[in-house]
Parts: C-alpha cells; sequence; structure tokens
C-alpha cells in the first residue's frame, strides 16, 4: 500500500512511474531549506541530518531546531533535530511527523464504518566526524513507521553523507544517499523506500551572498530533479531567501510551484526562519522554523 497521506500531493504526472512507497520522505523536514529550493546537501546546521547527515560534522555548538508546517490536504508537519558536538565527533537526533487526523471509514458497499486515523514518523539517530581539514563524514540510522487506523509498518534505513569545504574558495561540496533500506510492508504488499542520490554544490561571498545547487536522482522511480537557492544576508542579522525546485513542478503540475521564498532572522543565539512555496492548485505551504545555540 502506497503511504496514504501523500500518494496524491506527492504523485508524479501520470505518465511517470512511481515506484517507491513512503512517500512522506520527500517531505522537506527544515523552512530555510524549502526556501532554498531544497538544495541543502552542502549545509550545516542541525537540521542537516534530515539531508546530509555529514553537514554536521562542523557544527560546533549544540543547536535545537524545530519546524511545524500546516501542509497540505489539511495535514501538518513537524519536525526536530538536535546537534550535539564532541570531542569524539557531533551526534545528532531528528524525528518527524506528518499527521493527517482522522478520515471516515467506509466498508465495501460503501456504508458508514465509524473513523480511523493516519500519520507518518520518522525517527534518526546521527553521527559526524571531521575525518581530513574540511571533510567530514556523517551518517544516520532512522526508523521510518507509518498508522492506517489499527495498521502499521516499519523499517530501519541509512543515510550517509560527505561534505568537503574547498581550500582557498568559498565553495562547498556535498553528497548524500538517503532511505537506503527495506521497504514499508502493509499487510502483504511491500513498497519500497524513496532511495535518493543528492549531490550539491554552494559558494558564499564576503560572508553575505550565498549561492546552493543540487541534482537528485530518486533511483526506485528514475528520476532526475534539479534545485537551486540563493540567500542574501543584511546587517549580520535577515535573511532574504528564495530557491526553485523542478521536481516541485513535476508533482503540482504547475510551474509556480517550484518557487520558494522566505526570511530568516536572528538575535543572539536564537534564529527564526519562514518560507511559502506555492503548489498550484494542491495549496500554499508555510513553514515556521525556530534553532538556538549554546
Amino acid at each position: 500500500m502506497k503511504s496514504l497521506l501523500l500518494s496524491l500531493v506527492l504523485a508524479a504526472p501520470p505518465q511517470a512511474a512511481i515506484n517507491s512507497g513512503a512517500a512522506y520522505l520527500k517531505v522537506n523536514p527544515s523552512a530555510r531549506s524549502a526556501a532554498l529550493g531544497g538544495a541543502y546537501a552542502t549545509m550545516s546546521s542541525a537540521d542537516s541530518l534530515f539531508f546530509n547527515p555529514a553537514g554536521l560534522a562542523p557544527v560546533a555548538r549544540t543547536e535545537f531546531s524545530a519546524m511545524h508546517a500546516q501542509w497540505l490536504q489539511d495535514t501538518s508537519y513537524d519536525a526536530l533535530a538536535f546537534a550535539a558536538p564532541t570531542k569524539v565527533g557531533t551526534f545528532g537526533l531528528g524525528a518527524a511527523r506528518l499527521a493527517a487526523g482522522s478520515f471516515e471509514g467506509r466498508t465495501t458497499d460503501r456504508k458508514a464504518a465509524g473513523g480511523f486515523a493516519a500519520q507518518d514518523s520518522l525517527f534518526a539517530v546521527s553521527f559526524a566526524k571531521g575525518v581530513m581539514p574540511r571533510t567530514g563524514l556523517g551518517g544516520s540510522l532512522k526508523l521510518i513507521r507509518s498508522e492506517i487506523g489499527p495498521y502499521s509498518a516499519q523499517t530501519v534505513a541509512v543515510d550517509i553523507g560527505v561534505r568537503r569545504e574547498l581550500s582557498q574558495r568559498p565553495v562547498t561540496l556535498g553528497l548524500s544517499i538517503q532511505n537506503v533500506g527495506k521497504g514499508l510492508k502493509f499487510l502483504d504488499q511491500e513498497d519500497p523506500l524513496p532511495t535518493a542520490v543528492a549531490a550539491g554544490a554552494s559558494w558564499r561571498w564576503a560572508g553575505v551572498l550565498g549561492l546552493a545547487g543540487e541534482l537528485r536522482h530518486e533511483v526506485r522511480d528514475n528520476r532526475l530533479t534539479a534545485s537551486i537557492g540563493t540567500e542574501y544576508s543584511l546587517l549580520g542579522s535577515l535573511a532574504l531567501r528564495a530557491g526553485y525546485a523542478s521536481n516541485a513542478v513535476k508533482q503540482a503540475g504547475s510551474p509556480l510551484s517550484g518557487l520558494g521564498a522566505g526570511l530568516g532572522a536572528s538575535w543572539k543565539s536564537w534564529s527564526v526562519n519562514y518560507s511559502f512555496t506555492p503548489f498550484g492548485d494542491l495549496g500554499d505551504v508555510q513553514r515556521l522554523g525556530l534553532s538556538a545555540r549554546w
């Protein structure tokens, strides 16, 4: 059984075959990343564990982040991430949940049969370490779970990644492999996880202007998508962001659905991030994130 919650929202056009399940794993769990079009393979923060766990390696202070989104079709999406640097490396914890509330059940002859709830969740334990100057490796072990009424399915998966900052150049490269593991099985049907390989590069000029790009290959569905984002910092405490993701166009069928925009504001150890992403006739998604470092 394909994931009930997002099978319609994230499915490609009818001519493209979708072979993977657990579609909620494709939902972006970061307001900053969504504003950048999803080009996040090179970034370094607590929520990097959702994209490229190697991004945890340069984290210098303990960091916590939380994100909430009122998602499409009256669903809600929440994500938490925590990173703690130590002498041996940086440890991370992450959790995300997509909740669809309650549905009205029907029998085979269309009669009411009570209500049922559905939700999908993800829990991750991550570790990253610098292995050479300006180079970090990371990995995550994830528990993935889906619940539809009285039925549930769960599996484990791993992510691995590498991140490198080029010497004497303001360029960072990143590579990650996500959702490698056995598929989710409901009753007698098992759907493979949406395994993906993402490669990205980012450039920053004078600590003010940043550009990021990413190519993503969805292995099971044999799709190649691209994203690009830009970030401009003002006065060191305000950031304006914009991005574009080609996969969102395929998902929602509208050119505007590929756009992303947002802003961030920081004060002392606190940061607030906001993003807006349109999905055509499906509606708009707004994400609000809060993070702290100490």
